[in-house]
């Protein structure tokens, strides 16, 4: 009796491994471009790096993007306060969890949409010394939405959004700012609490100014969706900012969380302030962790 002619099984093997490993890199293709442009902001030098100090936002919001973003803001914050600064932001938002082209912060129909929670740490210089306090120490609240202007600046200047308010800043106050102490961790913060207006990043197709970065980032809105919203609508952002200073770093480390409410197209009233995604958002805050880098031990990406 012959042998049998026995055909090798790993080339099939390969090829449907090849083959998922294609559509799969073609469904999650959004996905795996925000993840390779915030990990390389990652690796870039900033201030905190250079000053030894880690930042880590822990686990974060459920179904929120893992990966920090890091903001460059001394590109920034410095044409706001007048002087040079060292300054970084570190931020995450939503997912891409209800369309694979684009992240549910771009998407209104997300809870998710437009909120962002993080920290900043903005260093000492000759020009300025406690950035977010006041003289006799109380939190100082123009500091605060300084911060969110050069936040802003910092997502316009990649999306290409050219909207601003006539003095020329992209956020504008609302109403009183409350100021309170609170005690987290062993440790003494102020926290403002307060809202603002500016305009949401919601648009289809591409802006004129857009950066690849961005869209890679953020993911990009296709032109026929409609979500029932104009592009680049006015919203009013609502929120928390905490600050401490660190006397050994030199440095303020502040942490923030702000979701928006806004009118769609229909004439309704919008708020994404819930009492679950504020619930998550106070637990995602009182996880960020700052150190000493040689102390860190990452809880997440």
């Amino acid at each position: 009796m012959g042998k049998k002619n026995r055909i090798p099984r790993w080339p099939f093997g390969f090829a449907l491994a090849f083959s998922l490993g294609f559509i799969g890199a073609a469904l999650y293709q959004a996905q795996l471009r925000s993840a390779a442009v915030r990990t390389l902001a990652r690796w870039l030098d900033n201030p905190a790096k250079a000053h030894g100090i880690w930042v880590d936002l822990g686990p974060g919001i459920p179904g929120w993007l893992r990966i920090t973003l890091t903001g460059f803001m001394g590109h920034t914050l410095p044409g706001i306060v007048g002087h040079p600064v060292e300054a970084v932001a570190f931020s995450r938002f939503g997912g891409f969890n209800l369309d694979r082209r684009f992240s549910d912060f771009l998407n209104p129909h997300s809870p998710s949409y437009q909120c962002w929670y993080g920290a900043y740490i903005v260093f000492d210089n000759e020009h300025r010394q406690r950035f977010g306090f006041e003289p006799e120490g109380s939190a100082n609240v123009q500091d605060a939405l300084d911060t969110l202007e050069a936040d802003q600046r910092l997502v316009y200047k990649s999306t290409g959004v050219p909207l601003k308010f006539d003095d020329g800043r992209l956020v504008r106050p609302i109403g009183e700012f409350e100021r309170t102490q609170v005690e987290e961790g062993g440790g003494t913060w102020w926290k403002v609490s307060g809202a603002a207006e500016t305009w949401s990043t919601y648009h289809r197709g591409r802006l004129p100014d857009e950066s690849w970065k961005s869209r890679w980032c953020y993911g990009s809105v296709p032109t026929g969706v409609d979500h029932g919203v104009d592009d680049l609508h006015p919203l009013t952002y609502s929120g928390e900012f905490w600050v401490r200073y660190e006397e050994a770093w030199r440095a303020s480390c502040c942490k923030f969380f702000i979701y928006p409410s806004y009118t769609n197209r229909a004439g309704q009233q919008i708020d994404k302030g819930d009492a679950r995604l504020v619930k998550a958002g106070q637990a995602a805050l009182a996880g960020i962790r700052f150190g000493p880098a040689e102390t860190h031990i990452p809880h997440a990406p």
